[in-house]
Formats: structure tokens, C-alpha cells, sequence
């Protein structure tokens, strides 16, 4: 059984590690920063990324789970 020590010692590294994750994002890059719309632009372009992301990997699961004539069945391009 664990102890308590290792329990808050766990919960105070999980606290510096979503602190980190909430300040605003920056750019290292300092050609991205020009403007405030450009950290805006930038945001928006990596939660594109993050969300065509998740979406590959949900269809490579589907894919992996059922196989690949079970998601995308014979003449599947024709409904469209």
C-alpha cells in the first residue's frame, strides 16, 4: 500500500505540471510574434492540429479494431 507521503508527493508533482500547461501560450519563434493577432493565429493553428490529430486516431483505432473493409465499406465514396 502506498503512503502518504508518496500520495502528496505525487499530487504536488501533477500541480506544477498543469500550472506549466496553464500560462498563456508564447512563441519561441520570434518571426511568430509580430502581433497580437499572430499569437491568436497561432493558437488557432495548433488546435487544428490537435483536432485533425485526434481524429486520425480515432479513425487508425477504428480501423485497427474492426479492420479496414469494416469502416470503409465497398462503395462507401458513393453516398457523398
Amino acid at each position: 500500500m502506498m503512503g502518504a507521503p508518496f500520495i502528496a508527493q505525487l499530487l504536488r508533482a501533477m500541480s506544477g505540471i498543469l500550472e506549466e500547461h496553464m500560462h498563456p501560450p508564447h512563441t519561441s519563434n520570434p518571426r511568430e510574434a509580430k502581433s497580437p493577432g499572430a499569437a491568436e493565429h497561432l493558437v488557432r493553428r495548433r488546435q487544428l492540429r490537435g483536432l485533425l490529430t485526434l481524429a486520425l486516431a480515432a479513425i487508425l483505432f477504428a480501423i485497427l479494431r474492426a479492420g479496414i473493409h469494416r469502416v470503409f465499406t465497398t462503395g462507401w465514396w458513393r453516398l457523398w
